[in-house]
């Protein structure tokens, strides 16, 4: 069993990125500010436009067999001034033995409005669905199954005995956010925290005894106007979950070509794990983004160097809006 432990564990380790020993880890994205329902629930709703569409997709580690595929889609929207709705869908494909992460939530916000304008807002959001997390124990290796004259034989089989390779549990997150959404200013800052995984679910791969971190989070920056066609917003990220954790800052640019479309470019550091390179483009009512990890990590050899590349795109539905009715966060 503590075999079949590591192995499930080592297939989380490395799906995380900068972490500090081995835990239960959830996915995650490098471009987390691109997938806005997964990084606080408090962000659902807070678009300027009437909805919010958002794709992610990564594939981590291409240099090992079976690499790390992790996707996400999410929907949210505000149909009132102080309420808002949206759900997400997280899944991931890690390793040789096919381990699978999948979460889908519902999220709903409420929002307080302050300040001149009523452009200071403070979202709070809530989550709940399910999650689900399976593997494959047919494709389990061991050492125990290799025989030193002929090598591997699976006639051998595994003396590991687990009670579930499929595990489905109720999910609860938690979050609120700040954000300065005035348009005319030059600095806006914002910020939030959240928690995941507030039930604490018995993970069953591991025993019915043992019970899931809470993965907590903060996240924040501020949108900097250098001027009428530039700007920059440094930002940064702080995660834990059990033992691990991840911290990660930096900064992008954005710089308009004209009154419909902006170039986006930046990069960000995961510490000890990896430096991230980011390239955008924002067309109208569209955000394309793309993203890669260079590994900086101890990791580096077995990895060949080879990191991760990230895909994100996202749409903001806005009838009748002509411009942007406040500033809106991505992060």
């Amino acid at each position: 069993m503590k075999k079949l432990i590591r192995i499930i564990a080592v297939a989380a380790f490395l799906s995380m990125g900068a972490v500090k020993g081995i835990a239960q880890i959830d996915p995650h994205f490098s471009q987390y500010y691109a997938h806005p329902l997964w990084l606080n629930p408090a962000l659902t709703g807070v678009t300027d436009g009437e909805y919010r569409v958002s794709l992610n997709a990564k594939q981590q580690w291409g240099s090992i067999s079976n690499s790390f595929l992790t996707g996400g889609a999410s929907f949210d929207m505000a149909p009132v001034k102080n309420l808002a709705f949206g759900a997400m869908v997280l899944n991931q494909n890690a390793g040789d033995i096919s381990y699978n992460h999948l979460s889908a939530l519902v999220s709903g916000a409420y929002r307080i409005h302050f300040g001149r304008a009523g452009l200071n807002m403070i979202n709070f959001g809530l989550q709940a669905g399910i999650l689900n997390k399976s593997f494959d124990p047919s494709k389990i290796t061991l050492g125990s199954q290799y025989n030193p004259v002929t090598g591997y034989d699976p006639s051998f089989g595994i003396s590991e005995s687990f009670s579930s390779s499929n595990t489905l549990v109720p999910d609860v997150n938690a979050g609120v956010m700040f954000f300065d959404g005035n348009p005319d200013q030059n600095v806006n800052a914002f910020g939030g925290v959240m928690a995941a995984h507030l039930t604490r679910p018995v993970d069953k791969f591991l025993g019915n005894s043992v019970r899931m971190p809470i993965r907590y989070a903060a996240h924040g920056g501020a949108r900097i106007k250098i001027s009428e066609v530039f700007g920059i917003t440094p930002n940064g990220l702080y995660m834990k979950q059990g033992n691990a954790r991840e911290i990660s800052a930096g900064a992008y640019a954005q710089f308009m070509l004209n009154p419909e479309s902006d170039l986006l470019f930046g990069s960000n550091y995961r510490v000890d794990d990896s430096a991230i390179a980011f390239f955008g483009l924002h067309l109208k009512n569209m955000v394309f983004g793309l993203s890669y990890d260079f590994n900086t990590s101890s990791l580096n050899r077995a990895t060949g160097s080879k990191g991760g590349l990230e895909l994100s795109v996202s749409f903001t539905g806005r009838k009748g809006i002509l411009g942007p009715n406040f500033f809106c966060p991505r992060l």
